[in-house]
C-alpha cells in the first residue's frame, strides 16, 4: 500500500529547503528566515518530522579528511536468477558504501563509494566481481561533486 501524500505549503517547503542544509539552526534563526515566530516554526518542524516527511537529521561528513579521497559510483549488472537479496545484504555490510539504489536501465544498481585510494577503490571492484551474483560492473571516478544534497 502506497504511503498519502502530505499537503506541504510554501513555508514547510522553505524549511525543508533550509533544513536540508543548515539541520542545527536553532528554531528562532529558522523562523526568522521564513518569517515566523520561533514557536511557529518549532510546531511546524515537528508536525513534519510526526508526518514521516523528516525522517532523520545527520552530519555531512568531509571524505578527504577521514581518509576517503576517492570517490566512485559503481554500476552493477547481477546474473540470471534470484540472487539480489543475498547481493544486497553483502552489499550493505561493505563500510565503503555510502549508497546503493536498485535502479532501471542496463545495470541493476547504482552504488556510491568512498575509498581511501585508487587501491581501495581496486579492491572494492575486485570484491564485487568476485560475488556470485554479478555479471558486470562498470566504474565512474568521481571528479568533483557540482550538487550534493542530503
Amino acid at each position: 500500500m502506497a504511503e498519502e501524500n502530505v499537503p506541504i505549503d510554501r513555508i514547510d517547503r522553505e524549511i525543508l529547503g533550509i533544513l536540508r542544509s543548515e539541520g542545527r539552526i536553532t528554531w528562532r534563526d529558522l523562523g526568522d528566515r521564513v518569517h515566523l515566530a520561533a514557536t511557529s516554526t518549532a510546531d511546524r518542524v515537528r508536525r513534519l518530522e510526526r508526518d514521516g516527511v523528516i525522517t532523520g537529521y545527520g552530519a555531512r561528513i568531509d571524505a578527504v579528511r577521514v581518509g576517503r579521497g576517492v570517490r566512485a559510483v559503481v554500476d552493477v549488472a547481477l546474473g540470471p536468477g534470484d540472487l539480489a537479496a543475498g547481493f544486497e545484504q553483502r552489499l550493505a555490510g561493505r563500510d565503503e558504501v555510502v549508497f546503493a539504489a536498485y535502479v532501471t536501465g542496463a545495470a541493476d544498481y547504482l552504488i556510491v563509494v568512498e575509498c581511501s585510494d585508487a587501491e581501495g577503490l581496486d579492491n572494492f571492484v575486485r570484491w564485487l566481481r568476485s560475488d556470485e551474483a554479478v555479471a558486470r560492473t562498470e566504474s565512474h571516478l568521481m571528479l568533483r561533486a557540482v550538487v550534493e544534497r542530503n
